[in-house]
């Protein structure tokens, strides 16, 4: 058996170092914003005189694109536009003051900047609307680059990719989201699949997606920076 010293050296050398870029998810992953996006979904479809399916429906899926999400309800192409529009002007107003940050994600993100991680944000929200939800609860600030959904049928995917490049290509990344498609836009951009359990997916479906870990607790969202524990 080495010497403790010389075992621990050997372990040191072993560890993968921590990632360069951690790229979030917004919806279901730094904000809790599921009531003021229902509520946005029954005020838009109302408005345009569309019966909003039951809440249990319209918080099934809160990651699509807006227009994809009530295409799938059966709204009518000739009232999307319309909708949306309503959709967007009661989330700026009214529904920004129904979100918050998840506890520990501020701690997790001031933690991860000192270590000096690249945080950016993909999302499959418009990049304008994205960004005033964060500079709305102070999280602006955190993130080199904020990525949305700005190009009629953007994926989730296409997002990513886009956010990677205008991070510089960082020489290893990390997407961390609380849903399938953040997991699968991952594996697309040959990045790491980090899944939360706090958000609005259940686990099964992220380890079905191929999560490479789901975590509880932002806190654990520290370790992306230092020791690298959750690197492939």
């Amino acid at each position: 058996m080495p010497p403790p010293d010389q075992d621990a050296s050997s372990r040191a050398s072993r560890r993968r170092p921590g990632y360069a870029a951690v790229v979030f998810d917004l919806d279901g992953t730094l904000l809790d914003s599921a009531r003021g996006i229902v509520a946005g979904f029954q005020r838009a479809l109302g408005s345009v005189g569309f019966d909003p399916p039951d809440v249990a429906i319209l918080r099934s899926d809160l990651g699509p694109p807006v227009d994809v999400l009530f295409a799938s309800f059966g709204l009518p192409a000739d009232r999307m536009d319309e909708a949306v529009a309503s959709y967007r002007s009661f989330y700026l107003g009214e529904g920004l003051a129904m979100s918050s940050p998840y506890p520990g994600i501020v701690s997790a993100l001031t933690a991860l900047t000192d270590a000096g991680v690249q945080l950016a944000v993909a999302t499959a929200k418009r990049t304008d609307l994205a960004r005033a939800i964060l500079e709305h609860h102070r999280l602006a600030p955190f993130f080199g680059w904020i990525g949305g959904a700005d190009q009629p049928g953007m994926t989730k995917d296409a997002t990513l990719a886009d956010t990677l490049r205008q991070l510089g290509s960082p020489r290893s990344a990390v997407m961390v989201g609380d849903r399938h498609s953040d997991i699968a836009a991952a594996h697309t951009c040959g990045v790491g699949a980090l899944g939360v359990s706090w958000g609005y997916g259940s686990r099964a479906e992220l380890i079905e997606a191929g999560a490479a870990m789901i975590i509880d607790a932002p806190s654990a969202l520290v370790g992306l920076g230092r020791s690298g524990i959750y690197a492939r």
